[in-house]
C-alpha cells in the first residue's frame, strides 16, 4: 500500500473521530424528531404511515422512515440522536468510497489525487454539518444513492443506476442536479449520450412519480411548502450561492470578489470550453433549485438556522469535485482546499458553540427559557423554550449563552 493510500485512510479515520467528538447535544429538529417519533403512544406502523403520507414542510419518505424506525426502537434520548448521527457518518463515508471508485474508473488510478479528493469531500462545511446533525440524513442518503448510481454507471449497469437515482428523489429533491450533471460528464467524454439516456429513463420516471406523489401531499411552491419561489429572491440568492460555493457556509459576508474568484478558478481549471459551458449550465440549474434559500448570512450569530445551511452545498459541490478529479485537476483541487477547509473549520467551531448552548440548557432541566425564534416543548427532560414572558432566563442567539432576563 502506497503512502498516499495510507494517508487517505488516516484522513478518513481523523474525520470520523472529529465527527464523533462533535456529538455534544441534540438540537432543533433533532430534538423535535425524537419527541415525536420516540413517543410510546405511537406504534411503528403509525409512524411509518405518517412518514409516507404526511407533510413535515417537505416529503422525503425514505430517510424519514429510517429516522422513525430508529427512534421507535431506540427511544432513549442519550442514545438515539448519536446513533442517527453515526448513520449519517456511515452514509457519507460510503458515498465518498463509491465516488472515489467512480473517479478511478472514469480516469485512472492516482493515489495522491484520491487523498486530495477525500479531504475536499469530508473536511468541507457541507460534510461537517451533514454528519453533525441527523436531520441532514435527507442529504446524506440522497448523496449515497447518487454515488452508488455513478459507480454502477462505470460498470455499465445503466438501468440499475437509473433506478437508484430515481430512488434518491425520495430522499431529497436536489437529486435532480445529478441528472443535470450528466451534461458535464458527456462534455468531458466520460459518459456517452446513449448511456446517459438509458440511465435517465428510469430516474426520470421515478422522479416524476415522486413529484406527483409529493404534489398530493404538499402543493408545490405553496405557503405550506418549505421552498417557495419568490421572483425578487432569485438574484440575491443565486449570487450568494455562487459566492459561497467553495466555502460551503454563509458564516460571514466576505468580499464577493473572493468567492467568485474561486468559482472562476474552478472553471478555468477545466480548460475545455464545452466542459466549462456544461458546468455553467449545471451551476445555473443549482441556483434555480435553491431559489431563495441563500438570502442572508449568519453574521456571527451562533444560534441560527444559518448554522445548518452548509448541507445545501453537499450534492452540488461533491459533484463538482468529482468532475475536477476525473479531469485530473489535482493541483487546482489542492488550491481549492483553502476555502473548503476554512468553511469546514468555521462550521465545526460554530456547531460546537451551538450545541454547547443547548447542552447547558438540558443540564439545567427542568427549566424555562425565553427564546421565541425556535420553541421547544420537551416533556421528557422538562425544557420549555419559546415566547415565555415568565421565563427568568433568555438564550442569547449571538453567543449561545443563557442570560438573566430583564
Amino acid at each position: 500500500m502506497g503512502r498516499w493510500r495510507i494517508a487517505t485512510w488516516i484522513a478518513a479515520a481523523i474525520w470520523t473521530l472529529l465527527m464523533l467528538r462533535l456529538m455534544i447535544a441534540d438540537v432543533w429538529d433533532e430534538t423535535n424528531g425524537m419527541l415525536f417519533f420516540s413517543d410510546p403512544r405511537h406504534s411503528l406502523s403509525d409512524l411509518i404511515a405518517f412518514a409516507l403520507t404526511q407533510s413535515l414542510g417537505f416529503w422525503r419518505p425514505l430517510p424519514t422512515v429510517i429516522v422513525a424506525a430508529v427512534l421507535h426502537f431506540v427511544p432513549a434520548f442519550a442514545v438515539s440522536w448519536r446513533l442517527l448521527r453515526a448513520i449519517n457518518i456511515v452514509l457519507l463515508l460510503g458515498a465518498a468510497a463509491f465516488l472515489l471508485r467512480t473517479i478511478e474508473a472514469w480516469s485512472e488510478r492516482d493515489e495522491r489525487r484520491d487523498f486530495v479528493t477525500l479531504v475536499a469531500f469530508l473536511f468541507s462545511g457541507s460534510a461537517v454539518i451533514a454528519a453533525g446533525w441527523y436531520a441532514n440524513i435527507f442529504d446524506s442518503s440522497a448523496l449515497l444513492l447518487i454515488a452508488l448510481a455513478f459507480f454502477l454507471m462505470t460498470r455499465s449497469r445503466f438501468l440499475l443506476a437509473g433506478a437508484f437515482l430515481g430512488a434518491a428523489f425520495f430522499c431529497k429533491e436536489t437529486t435532480a442536479l445529478a441528472l443535470v450533471f450528466f451534461l458535464p460528464l458527456i462534455a468531458a467524454g466520460k459518459l456517452r449520450l446513449r448511456d446517459a439516456t438509458v440511465t435517465a429513463i428510469p430516474a426520470v420516471v421515478l422522479g416524476l412519480a415522486y413529484f406527483g406523489l409529493r404534489g398530493r401531499i404538499i402543493s408545490f411552491g405553496s405557503a405550506s411548502d418549505v421552498h417557495a419561489f419568490t421572483p425578487q429572491y432569485y438574484l440575491p440568492s443565486a449570487m450568494h450561492f455562487l459566492e459561497s460555493f467553495w466555502r460551503q457556509t454563509m458564516k460571514v459576508a466576505l468580499p464577493a470578489i473572493l468567492g467568485f474568484a474561486w468559482i472562476v478558478l474552478s472553471l478555468v481549471a477545466l480548460k475545455k470550453p464545452r466542459v466549462i459551458a456544461a458546468v455553467v449550465v449545471f451551476l445555473l440549474a443549482a441556483t434555480i433549485l435553491y431559489w431563495g434559500m441563500f438570502l442572508d448570512y449568519q453574521d456571527g450569530v451562533v444560534i441560527s438556522h444559518h448554522n445548518f445551511v452548509g448541507r445545501l452545498f453537499l450534492i452540488p459541490v461533491w459533484l463538482m469535485i468529482v468532475l475536477m478529479a476525473v479531469e485530473r485537476r489535482t493541483l487546482f483541487l489542492a488550491i481549492l482546499l483553502v476555502p473548503i477547509l476554512w468553511g469546514g473549520v468555521t462550521t465545526y467551531r460554530d456547531h460546537v458553540r451551538f450545541q454547547r448552548g443547548y447542552r447547558h440548557i438540558y443540564r439545567l432541566a427542568p427549566v424555562t427559557i425565553y427564546y421565541p425564534t425556535k420553541p421547544l416543548h420537551d416533556t421528557v427532560r422538562g425544557v420549555e423554550i419559546g415566547n415565555l414572558p415568565n421565563a427568568k432566563l433568555a438564550l442569547d442567539p449571538r453567543t449561545g449563552q443563557l442570560q438573566p432576563r430583564r
